[in-house]
């Protein structure tokens, strides 16, 4: 993209400026240098770059943060979405502190493993047996390894991202040899490429997972084709809603689709930031699990369940789930009607449902795109609404009509001194 010299000097002028509201968040990012690889975990990368975007929260309550700096922000992150009722929810975290009061991991199994177990069950389609785990990542490797011991074969084949462990990485240089072999991939919006691996690979596959929030749009029929053809080869048909399951209506993409999965993964909604995460399936294929290698230290841990059961109750009581989808979907149409307004190439929409919305600019420049995305973000988050530029968002059930008539007009402010600054 060709910029005029009094555009690159405008551009240049804002980021110095920007630069200076986030000083201290610089600060503890040269401290963090010294001491930890990288200088930020993998979920704390600079949102646009490392010096005119904020780096460093301090603390949340509902929908708000609060940045090192001292700047609030209606944040639509939601810790990437572990958060489905906003932050420091009083009743949950009051369940999981007494709970912790009376030893939250202890020696052996508890009554809480049993109580979570029967309560999440029902929820989700299909599901007769479950586990528990920390992270999604284990929640979807675990749910792999009980595929490949209950058909014998050991492929799987994936769409969508499941966790960091080696094998949803398997062309890096940094994990094993031959994962690529073991791990293959399909487009979830094209039934056919799934149908083409099985016919290669069919006999040797003991799962194909999925990510729903691939299948853009969210059409019903493609979900029940993948897994036609997955039961036509006889492998297991693992949903990974790690995102959606107990954040969307009903309750999860299964059930709004009416569709029964072997075998489902969730996590994000369970805790409200607490960490828990939970595998399920049929009967059958779960009880190759039993004597199966699959437990952590930190798996039994009572005080997150706790916090589970309270969320639950106040997703019941607050209908949290339609809540979110209606508060997405205005934001997905407010978005749409400010680009159409002033003409800009871009487009909102969920990723896959309303609760998840995202946005992003559709110049047929990628340069242009990727100066309009750097602009626009980078002046949303100056006027303090927190909007990720390369993850979708998460609707919480402390965001309000207000937040999201607000987030509009900011949006509608950032973008219009993007374009003033890309034609200055």
């Amino acid at each position: 993209m060709n910029l005029s010299a009094a555009a690159q000097a405008a551009i240049l002028e804002r980021e110095s400026e920007l630069a200076q509201r986030y000083a201290r968040s610089r600060a503890l990012l040269d401290r963090a240098r010294r001491v930890i690889p990288g200088g930020f975990h993998l979920s704390g990368r600079p949102l646009v770059d490392d010096h005119t975007t904020p780096l460093y929260f301090e603390g949340g309550k509902g929908a708000l943060v609060r940045d090192a700096d001292g700047h609030e922000y209606v944040d639509f992150l939601m810790a990437f979405g572990a958060y489905l009722l906003g932050y420091a929810r009083p009743e949950v975290n009051a369940a999981a502190s007494e709970q912790a009061g009376r030893g939250s991991l202890l020696s052996l199994n508890h009554s809480f493993h049993v109580q979570l177990v029967e309560a999440l069950l029902p929820r989700l389609p299909g599901a007769e047996m479950g586990a528990f785990f920390k992270t999604g990542s284990e929640a979807t490797t675990a749910a792999l390894r009980i595929a490949r011991a209950y058909t014998g074969r050991r492929l799987v084949v994936r769409a969508g991202y499941h966790g960091w462990h080696d094998w949803c990485l398997p062309l890096e240089s940094y994990v094993p040899r031959g994962l690529d072999a073991q791990v293959l991939e399909f487009q979830a919006n094209d039934p056919g490429t799934l149908q083409r691996v099985l016919a290669d690979h069919g006999k040797d596959v003991a799962a194909v997972i999925l990510a729903p929030e691939m299948v853009l749009p969210f059409e019903p029929a493609v979900f029940h084709e993948l897994v036609r053809l997955t039961h036509l080869h006889g492998a297991l048909f693992v949903m990974d809603e790690v995102k959606t399951g107990l954040r969307i209506e009903p309750g999860s993409a299964c059930e709004r689709i009416g569709l029964v999965p072997d075998v489902i993964t969730v996590s994000k909604a369970l805790a409200n930031g607490w960490p828990l995460a939970f595998t399920a399936g049929k009967r059958h294929v779960m009880q190759a699990a039993a004597g199966m290698h699959y437990s952590a230290t930190y798996h039994g841990d009572t005080a997150a369940m706790a916090a589970c059961l309270a969320t639950l109750d106040v997703v019941a009581a607050e209908g949290t789930r339609g809540h979110v989808e209606r508060l997405g979907q205005r934001l997905i149409d407010g978005l749409n009607e400010l680009v159409r307004e002033l003409d800009v190439p871009a487009q909102a929409y969920g990723e896959p449902l309303s609760a998840m919305p995202f946005f992003r600019f559709t110049y047929p420049e990628p340069a242009q795109g990727a100066l309009m995305t750097r602009l626009f973000y980078r002046e949303v988050l100056a006027r303090g609404v927190l909007l990720h530029p390369r993850h979708l968002w998460f609707i919480c059930g402390a965001h309000t009509s207000q937040h999201i008539e607000e987030t509009l007009a900011t949006c509608r402010e950032a973008l219009l001194a993007s374009l003033q600054l890309v034609r200055a």
